[in-house]
């Protein structure tokens, strides 16, 4: 069996359905009723808080008006400005699992949406619906055979919880993602700009469009047979994936290390000897790969982050590459077990000998409301949450 699941979600891909429906679960019976189908995301734009140069913008217009899109070679740091088309309908809320805090907070959020907000669609994924179906009998879910439907209608998105709330928002969006707005609840809460304490000023900047955003790189990851065909779990292709931090490569349980063969844009760069090997974004280079010995990227700085897991070799070291590049992890020959990769640490997959993952950066950033302005950015969560560069004997008084 080449699949380990961590939780519940069926990682089966489907074919595109049409005319899709979307459920609203009405408490006093407890079951799934068909309504009607929610209306499309709004239109947006977005715009640089400084002067722009003669360069092409990093951000170029997609399909639908709603949808970011990123190209490679952005050198801009700051936020985008947003602004709305027109007022936006539906928001979705995602929350920390098992968490009385937590819920306590998502009780709130949804109620004081859906009381100052009436006309908006609030949207919960469906074991969320099912566990608060006599509280929020008003929600609205998308079914996990649809899930293509939350880029089709999620004007942003709303987080409660900690980091790993982030990273499963991320999995939801396979190809566009919304603006993020994020209130922390979690343990550290790197990735989460807001207290929650303050959710009811920042949803209403979210909903008037008064907010800044910082994109944040995705990596875009398929799986791969000797022969180029995507990896199949009984008999069906696994999609490909999307991940915010990184793509890790790890011997896992086998006690031997594993060989990777290593390539960036088709030329062979190194057979890596480790523990593993972790291919990550600027936003995770303050995750596993720091935990690795891989240096803290600035989110704006557009690269992809290899860093190893205790090689065998000493002077194996950490390499940024542009994120043009197109690098591909190939499991060598001499390996002598499995090797599991994992996807922002949800997802396990198990790749034999000959097998690959091709790695790239994703068009598709995750768009993440900050305040910068509030002093309140990247380098005060590096000091306060990291405690960078501190002495031990900082705190002492």
């Amino acid at each position: 069996m080449r699949l380990f699941q961590l939780n519940t979600r069926l990682l089966l891909n489907t074919k595109p359905l049409h005319n899709i429906c979307v459920y609203k679960r009405l408490y006093n019976t407890g079951l799934l009723r068909k309504t009607s189908t929610l209306p499309d995301k709004v239109g947006l734009c977005l715009s640089k808080e400084q002067v722009s140069t003669d360069k092409d913008s990093d951000l170029i217009e997609a399909r639908r008006p709603g949808d970011i899109v990123q190209v490679p070679g952005s050198t801009y740091g700051g936020q985008y400005d947003l602004k709305w088309s027109q007022k936006p309908n539906n928001v979705l809320i995602v929350k920390k699992p098992n968490d009385i805090k937590t819920e306590k907070a998502f009780i709130e959020v949804a109620n004081w949406l859906h009381q100052s907000q009436p006309d908006m669609n609030i949207i919960v994924e469906p074991e969320v619906a099912e566990q608060f179906q006599k509280e929020l009998p008003f929600v609205h879910v998308i079914e996990k055979s649809h899930k293509e439907d939350y880029t089709r209608t999620v004007d942003f998105a709303v987080t409660l919880g900690g980091d790993g709330t982030m990273l499963h928002l991320s999995s939801l969006f396979p190809k566009a993602a919304p603006p993020v707005v994020s209130f922390s609840l979690g343990t550290l809460c790197f990735l989460m700009s807001y207290k929650f304490e303050r959710f009811r000023h920042v949803l209403d900047d979210m909903i008037a469009g008064k907010v800044g955003l910082m994109m944040r790189m995705r990596l875009f990851c398929s799986l791969h047979q000797p022969n180029g065909k995507r990896i199949e779990i009984n008999g069906v292709e696994v999609d490909d994936r999307q991940a915010m931090n990184e793509v890790t490569l790890h011997r896992g349980r086998f006690p031997h290390l594993t060989t990777i063969d290593c390539f960036v844009d088709e030329q062979y760069l190194t057979e890596c000897v480790a523990d593993g090997l972790i291919v990550c974004t600027p936003t995770g280079s303050t995750a596993y790969s720091l935990s690795a010995g891989g240096p803290i990227v600035h989110p704006s700085v557009q690269s992809l982050v290899l860093t190893p897991i205790c090689p065998r070799s000493l002077s194996f070291r950490t390499v940024l590459l542009p994120p043009s590049s197109n690098i591909e992890l190939k499991i060598g020959e001499q390996s002598r077990s499995q090797t599991e990769v994992s996807i922002d640490g949800q997802e396990i997959f198990m790749l034999h000998k000959g097998e690959y993952v091709k790695v790239r950066m994703s068009k598709y950033p995750i768009p993440c409301v900050t305040h910068i302005s509030d002093g309140a950015g990247w380098e005060k969560d590096i000091n306060e949450l990291l405690k960078w560069n501190q002495t031990f004997g900082s705190n002492i008084h």
